[in-house]
């Protein structure tokens, strides 16, 4: 196994991810499929930023000062156009997990996402160090919502057998 490769648990995205490379969701109009993750293992953080990565600090809102913990992030990027393209499994509240393509993998952009637990490459080129996804699991939130919650747990229970039966339409 690679000795340099990155791994962060237990992550979250913060702001917006572009995992679509719409220009449109970026706002500096950027194609780059990319995300921020925010690093929870503040030692890891400090390492990164040793080792010359552009890992950043968050800042509170005007009003929002007091009580206010900073945490760490940094941009990781997706590059299906490579000759060995990311792993990314989205996982749902019963453990299944589904590997995410190109086109697919843009789900993530609209969903409420729980955790992340990725592997990353290191990447050093002209303007500096970027983290590229080797893979990548990310466990979906599940909806507190009480109506959405008894629909969900109906379509768990859902059975192929059914579709052979006619429903009747008046």
């Amino acid at each position: 196994m690679r000795t340099n490769l990155v791994i962060i648990e237990g992550a979250k995205f913060i702001y917006d991810t572009n995992f679509s490379g719409d220009p449109k969701r970026d706002r500096f109009g950027n194609d780059q499929r990319k995300a921020n993750l925010i690093i929870p293992d503040i030692e890891q953080a400090r390492r990164l930023i040793d080792e010359g990565y552009n890992v950043k600090l968050t800042k509170p809102r005007e009003g929002e000062e007091e009580g206010f913990i900073p945490r760490y992030y940094v941009v990781i990027k997706v590059n299906y156009d490579s000759s060995w393209p990311p792993k990314i499994y989205l996982v749902t509240e019963e453990e299944n997990a589904t590997l995410l393509d190109a086109e697919s993998v843009s789900v993530i952009d609209d969903m409420w996402v729980e955790s992340v637990n990725v592997v990353l490459n290191p990447y050093e080129g002209p303007n500096g160090k970027s983290l590229y996804v080797k893979s990548m699991e990310v466990f979906q939130k599940v909806d507190d919502d009480p109506i959405s919650s008894k629909y969900a747990k109906n379509n768990r229970r859902y059975d192929d057998s059914d579709e052979t039966e006619d429903i009747p339409f008046n």
